[in-house]
Parts: C-alpha cells; structure tokens; sequence
C-alpha cells in the first residue's frame, strides 16, 4: 500500500524532534521510538486539550521564563505511549515522511526484526489510526506508557494573564479486551484508545497496558486507533488521506528546490494548524504543542500559502475569516494579543498590527477568491474597525500608539514603525488611498532620524524627536516595504535601515560574531537567531539581486531545519540547534510566501 506514494528519507542528524501529523482538527506527534507523545483536540470551553505523556505544568511557575523554556523543551523529549518490544532493543531507528505529511517509522531490533508504525488522521474522520507491521512472527511486544488527559499548558514568556487551570486527573471510564475509554472530569472530555488497557495512577496520570500482546506477535499489521470521545466501531482502514496528500503535490513546481522539505513543511502544517470549531469557523494556531493559541498576526501568514497553493483551501480561508470577525471576541472593541481556539480573548492587550492582519487578509482574499459575498458580509465590520483604529490616531504627529511590539513586549515610545508600513499596505488593498498616502507621510515625517551620522527609520518614536534605533525579526513589513511598494529598493533609509539590522549595531536585536557560523538577525523576545530573521535576510537579498547571499541564507536555513523541514522559533549562533520552540507555524510559512511568489502578488 505504502510503496505506491512518495516517501521521504529523514536524517536525524539534522535536528531530532518528534514527528507531527493531523488532521480534521486533530494534532498529534510520534516519537523515534513509535510512540505517541501527544494527540490534541479543540475543546469547546478549554480551547484546546492534549492526551499527553507530559506531566502537567507547575502553575507556580507561569512567570519563571526558565521554567516555561525548560517545560517548552521537554516536549520534544517525551517518551510517550505506545508499543514497546520486549527482549530486544532497538539497534536501528529510521523515518520517512510519505507525502511529505504521513509519519512513518521502521525500527530494526538487536534479534534481526523489524517492526514498522505509520500514524496519521483519515480523511474527514475524527480518530487517529496508529498501524504497525511486523517483519515476522516471535516480537514479544506491549503497550506501555504514562498520559494525562489535560488542557493545553499555553506556557507564554510574557504571560499575560493566566486561565486557571483544570484539574489533569485522568480516570477509567470503561474498559473492554478491545479497548479503554479516559476521561478528565474537570474537562469532561474522553478518549477512546482501541487496543489499549488502562490503569488509573495516584499522580492522576493514566498507566496505558495490553498483557493481551505479551506474547509472540503474527506478522499481520496491529491496527490501533484512538479516537477523542466514546468508543465507535471500526471502519476499515483505507488510503484516502495518502491520496489526498498525493493529489495536492501534483502540479508541485519546487520539487527541485533546495528547501523543498521546509516549503512543503509549510504547506502541510499550516493545514494540520487550522483546527475547525464549527461548520463555519476555523481558528489557526501558531503550533499544537507548546502555544496551540491564535495571534492574528502569526494566522495571517501562516494561512496565505495555503490560500495561493490549492483552490480547496480558499474555504478554509474564508472560514478562517468567520472566526476573526465573528467568533474572536473584542470586548474592547479591538482584537487582543492572543486567543484559544474557540474565540475566548486569553490576552487582551492592544497591538496595533494585530488589528490590521485580519483586515488585510480579508482584502487578499477577496482579491485572490472575487467572494463579494464575504466582502459585503465584513463591510460593516471593517468600517467600524478603522474608525476605532482612526480614534486613537495622534492628532499632531498623524501616528497610532500600540501597547505592544509585534514579539509582545512592551513599547517604551509608543509609535512603532512597521506596525506602520502594515497600516499603509492594508489601507492601499482597502481602497483606502487618500488616507494611506496620510499614513507615509507621518511614517516618513516621524520616523526617519539620524543614526551615526546617516538616515535610518527608528523602530520606535514618541513622535517629538525621541527615538529607539533597533530592528527585530518579527517585523517583516520593513522587509517587505519594497515589494509591497512602500519605497523602492534602492531607498537610501530603508537600505541604511536593513544594513543597520543585519549588523552588530542592532543591539539586542542581531546575534552573533563574524566567527559565530549561524549568527543573524533575531529578537530581545528570545536573545538568539532567529528563522524570521533569516527569512527577511531572504528578502533583502531577493529585492537587492544579490545571488550570493541568497545562496548562503538558504543554505544556513536548510542546516537550522529539523529533520522534517521544521523552523524554530530560535536557534544558537555557534552551533545551529533550537534554542526556542521546536514547533512554530509561523517561519516556514514566511518563507513558503517569499519562495512561492505570494508576497508579490
């Protein structure tokens, strides 16, 4: 069945994480061993909750960065739940990709045997199918391993108002020879696991078993499925979502490319990250293991490939915008910082760029997709929007004030300059030009400012002379300033700006010495690195015509991937390994709309 579909020959070397697969609103990962670490669902009340092998988050420690980066890593290190061998170790572990999307393991025993795991979502079903094959008969083999049913730790750095969290105690509803049935009270939720048994721990954790497998195994493939809810029958197994994956690569113009993996890998994340809450609405998160919780800013670019890849996910789009104007709460009359999945605001706090994404992205739509529909349906909204954003507009300098910069941290001047740029690109796709050209005016009038005897825009202003000269890898619209038209690319301030950024006068915000390998332009947010960075590193060559540097970012960007093409938050300087978040949406997705043209359209 399998040898039929492509398959992608992983190397660990390059950067161990486990594998994630999903889909119909289900996420999960597999670790190198062929267990579970995680399978994550959307929860109507909780946002998003997690059969984990993680032990639940100190709550004590919510503040503590050192404890909310230790807890983020520990993710990537779970040993999980699943099938163990008896006997026999394994001697041999190897992984592919089969599509580009589907996990699949072969794990090679110190005996000679060999045992094979595939796991993924099927088409349109709301179960997760963990299938195992075996090179012959005589593995000794059981099901072992820890898990919680819990609420999604969302452990932020700059947390910014914890939601009390639900008691993890994990209990056995039901049980059977062929399956076991979990439940959370406190989250009233299950999960059905067939092929599990289990035993419920004093640490609320549940013990997963199947003395049944204590014996030798035939060769047949071991099917198991867990599913979130109470048991169902089993349906026969079928390749439906290997053919889907199969069919959307057809007409794949970047197979030759030198960081196809990544581009793919953003293609099929950012569909595993759209996670439905209704028939009408869905939410995008900007990962399903450390923050599965929505920035607008982080959905914007995450969603635009998928909007210019493939015609069927010009729904998924429309559906996404649903929930920003319809389901996300702005009890403020703004958008907050961040949301859970089912609309419910988590941080209130005002970014102004966060109130533009989701009108831009309307507009890009409309514009891709011709959906008048949608257009008339927002009109009101989006009107209404602007005068809230036009309300808190300055008076004298013709600038807006944000509470936050887009890595969320607080803002010492409150004008922030590509908050700016994102305001006059989102008023041009609005029509709305008289008041973008307003916009460019103040942007160029308050600034602009000397910085070592030459030109720069500052990043920050209070717009009466006082000025933060710094540059920040989560500020792609300076970047993009050419492309989207705002200045040419031979602008004297915008090249004295991106040579300032890319350079050791970017203090706190560009990492690394001339001998550090992977030094670049990163974020005081996490002090490193960063793929963003990297990504506007991209650009700048791209608009520039530089081939050789172009080249060199791309290489550095293929060596800081992970195994399966996956960007980190941030990665260290002198070695090229995570420093911050293993899985994050958001810089492969930049990337793919840099490589596949989108930003240009």
């Amino acid at each position: 069945m399998i040898g039929q579909y492509h398959r992608r020959r992983l190397d660990p070397r390059r950067g161990y994480k486990p594998l994630d697969f999903g889909g119909s609103g289900i996420t999960g990962s597999i670790n190198r061993d062929g267990c579970i670490t995680a399978i994550n669902t959307f929860h109507p009340d909780q946002g998003y909750i997690t059969l984990t092998s993680a032990p639940p988050f100190d709550e004590s420690q919510r503040y503590n960065p050192a404890a909310v980066r230790a807890y983020r890593k520990s993710l990537a290190v779970q040993e999980g739940y699943g099938l163990r061998f008896f006997d026999s170790t394994i001697v041999q572990y190897e992984a592919w990709l089969i599509e580009d999307a589907i996990p699949h393991l072969k794990l090679t025993l110190e005996s000679g045997l060999t045992a094979e795991v595939t796991i993924f979502v099927p088409s349109d079903e709301s179960r997760v199918i963990y299938s195992w094959t075996f090179s012959e008969a005589g593995f000794s083999a059981h099901l072992s391993g820890r898990a919680w049913i819990q609420r999604s730790a969302y452990t932020q750095l700059t947390e910014g108002g914890p939601i009390p969290m639900p008691a993890a105690e994990t209990t056995v509803v039901s049980q059977n020879e062929n399956a076991v049935t979990v439940e959370n009270k406190s989250l009233q939720s299950t999960f059905t696991l067939s092929g599990f048994n289990g035993t419920a721990c004093e640490d609320g954790s549940i013990e997963f078993k199947n003395p049944a497998l204590a014996r030798p195994l035939s060769p047949e493939k071991l099917l198991l499925t867990i599913r979130p809810g109470q048991e169902h029958s089993e349906t026969e197994e079928s390749v439906l979502e290997f053919e889907r994956w199969r069919k959307r690569w057809e007409g794949w113009r970047y197979g030759d490319h030198p960081l196809d993996l990544l581009l793919r890998r953003a293609l099929v994340y950012a569909a595993h990250c759209c996670v439905p809450v209704d028939e009408n609405a869905i939410c995008v998160i900007t990962d399903h293991q450390l923050l599965p919780l929505s920035w607008t800013r982080d959905a914007y670019y995450t969603i635009l490939p998928l909007l210019h890849w493939q015609p069927e996910f010009e729904d998924t789009v429309r559906k996404h915008l649903y929930w920003l104007f319809e389901r996300a709460e702005r009890p403020q009359g703004h958008w907050g910082r961040a949301y859970l999945t089912n609309g419910r605001v988590k941080d209130p706090v005002f970014q102004l760029d966060q109130q533009l994404y989701p009108l831009l992205e309307l507009a890009e739509y409309i514009e891709k997709t011709g959906d008048t529909t949608a257009r008339e349906k927002f009109r009101p909204q989006v009107e209404r929007i602007l005068g809230m954003l036009l309300a808190r507009r300055d008076h004298e300098t013709g600038l807006l004030p944000t509470d936050e910069t887009p890595a969320d941290d607080p803002v010492h001047l409150p004008y922030h300059l590509s908050s700016h740029i994102l305001f006059w690109r989102t008023l041009k796709k609005l029509g709305q030009n008289a008041l973008a050209n307003q916009i460019h005016a103040a942007v160029e009038r308050s600034f602009v400012a000397d910085y070592n005897g030459r030109p720069i825009f500052a990043y920050l202003t209070d717009g009466k002379g006082q000025h933060h000269f710094y540059h920040d890898a989560n500020d792609l619209p300076l970047a993009l300033a050419p492309l989207w038209g705002f200045c040419p690319a031979d602008d004297p301030v915008w090249l004295a700006t991106m040579n300032f950024a890319f350079s050791e006068e970017n203090k706190g915000g560009f990492y690394g010495t001339p001998e550090d390998e992977f030094r670049g332009l990163g974020s005081v947010h996490t002090p490193a690195a960063w793929p963003l960075g990297d990504v506007q590193e991209l650009l700048f060559a791209q608009l520039r015509g530089s081939d050789a540097r172009k080249q060199q970012v791309m290489q550095k960007l293929a060596r800081v991937a992970q195994w399966d093409g996956a960007l980190p938050e941030a990665y260290d300087v002198k070695t090229g390994e995570v420093v911050s978040r293993h899985w994050f949406a958001w810089p492969n997705a930049a990337l793919a709309c840099v490589e596949l043209g989108v930003f240009q359209r």
